[in-house]
């Protein structure tokens, strides 16, 4: 029984000199699906069947100016890959040009978008600057205001001081005069009893 021997990727790229990538893009146009197969991890297994086309494909590279195209018809036409290989080529690149044509409509739709928000907003910046020369004017009738309520600030700093002078200079009058008054007042009791002079109590008591 004979033991098919799958070979990764990597392997084979290394066997025919060649980049992974280039070795992607051939499996499509020269390896048939049950030749190869992808394990768990995404990565490509080759068999021994496929290794032996792709290293024909190499050398035919090699060998002449022939393009990737002209080694798939002549593969063909020797009986070496099937002939749906080229029709599945054929409906890949319709797929691709299907693909390339929905992106090139996003695109163009994007593109359009982004052209009515740049006209929006070219609109919107030429209604900003006729409002400039009325706001310029807003911002100096500002400007000026500002500028009078801080000269009455000012003037208030200064009223407020006087009067705050005035009435220290007040309070201390006030206060000498209460000082004055204190020491001027007749120190006179309100204990009846003590009217009468020492005196006066001593004749009494003889």
């Amino acid at each position: 029984m004979e033991i098919q021997v799958w070979m990764a990727s990597k392997e084979v790229a290394d066997r025919l000199n060649v980049h992974v990538r280039t070795l992607r893009n051939w499996l499509d146009l020269f390896v048939p699906m049950q030749e190869r197969l992808k394990n768990p991890q995404g990565h490509y297994l080759i068999s021994e069947t496929g290794f032996e086309l792709l290293r024909e494909v190499k050398e035919r590279k090699d060998a002449g100016n022939s393009s990737l195209r002209e080694i798939q018809k002549q593969l063909i036409d020797e009986g070496k890959l099937p002939a749906d290989m080229l029709l599945q080529d054929e409906a890949a690149s319709a797929d691709e040009q299907s693909i390339a044509l929905t992106g090139q409509a996003s695109l163009n739709s994007a593109f359009h978008e982004v052209e009515l928000t740049v006209q929006e907003t070219l609109v919107q910046f030429q209604q900003e600057l006729t409002q400039l020369s009325s706001l310029y004017q807003m911002q100096s009738t500002i400007l000026q205001k500002i500028a009078d309520i801080e000269e009455r600030q000012e003037s208030l700093r200064l009223e407020m001081r006087r009067v705050t002078f005035e009435m220290d200079l007040m309070q201390q009058r006030l206060t000498r005069r209460k000082e004055r008054m204190i020491r001027h007042q007749p120190r006179w009791s309100l204990n009846p009893f003590r009217w009468f002079t020492r005196s006066d109590r001593s004749a009494t008591a003889e």
